[in-house]
């Protein structure tokens, strides 16, 4: 990125807000592009709403929102969106390779079937991350993991310039969330992406992005891991209990 490029992400004293009621008030912070962010706090603290906001599917209520130097949904090439999960019926043969041809749904437009270059990119995508000899596979067949990273292909099959992932490892355990990161670091490098990631997984994910973003309702704290995750503000944010000794033995003796 050059001094003259906009940054990835802006968001300029947003607020918005659900029926009336307040879900983001006065937020701002910035994504520089190829960098990897993290969204976290607790439930209802607005992680969500502000990948709605980038998606377009939420209006603020006030201030700016702008992806790559544009309103959402200006920018020439789209968004991926990693969701948590997929619910496709039980017993329905959807393969791998059908999921992540979805990624190009919004592309070819409404009764418009995917051509060869639609699959070769469906392809490409499977393979970098990993599954593109399970192509043929039930997706239903798939372990959880796999399932993510079968997301994240068909995120990738759009050809986006920024990936946004919504508690992408929600269910997973900890070697599968582990696992998950790594492979997205190594697409944020090797394919030149933008992250932003709404999660709870506040040790993994420490590990690995540019930047976390605190927020409940509003920026609490924003920065690099390892002052964000140390910081007194987390632990009032997440209602952490106080430390204490745990008493082992019948009776709490020593």
């Amino acid at each position: 990125m050059t001094r003259a490029d906009p940054a990835a992400i802006v968001l300029d004293r947003v607020s918005a807000s659900y029926d009336g009621r307040p879900a983001l008030e006065d937020v701002s912070f910035q994504v520089p592009q190829g960098d990897f962010a993290a969204l976290i706090g607790p439930n209802g603290a607005g992680k969500s709403t502000i990948l709605r906001l980038l998606l377009g599917l939420l209006h603020p209520t006030s201030g700016r929102v702008e992806v790559f130097g544009h309103p959402p949904g200006r920018d020439e090439r789209p968004i991926g969106y990693v969701p948590q999960k997929v619910v496709i019926p039980r017993g329905f043969p959807i393969t791998v390779l059908d999921v992540a041809l979805m990624g190009r749904t919004g592309i070819l437009g409404p009764g418009r079937r995917p051509g060869a270059r639609d699959r070769e990119l469906a392809m490409a995508s499977l393979a970098l991350v990993g599954l593109a000899d399970d192509a043929a596979r039930r997706f239903q067949d798939l372990s959880g993991g796999q399932q993510q990273r079968v997301l994240i292909a068909r995120a990738l099959c759009s050809e986006p310039r920024l990936l946004l992932l919504d508690e992408p490892t929600a269910g997973l355990d900890s070697g599968a969330r582990a696992r998950f990161y790594s492979l997205v670091c190594q697409l944020q490098h090797g394919q030149g992406l933008t992250l932003l990631c709404a999660t709870h997984d506040l040790d993994v994910v420490g590990e690995h992005a540019d930047a976390l973003i605190l927020l409940d309702r509003v920026v609490l704290a924003q920065g690099n891991p390892d002052e964000v995750l140390t910081g007194s503000t987390l632990a009032r944010a997440y209602s952490f209990p106080k430390a204490h000794a745990h008493l082992h033995g019948a009776g709490g003796a020593p």
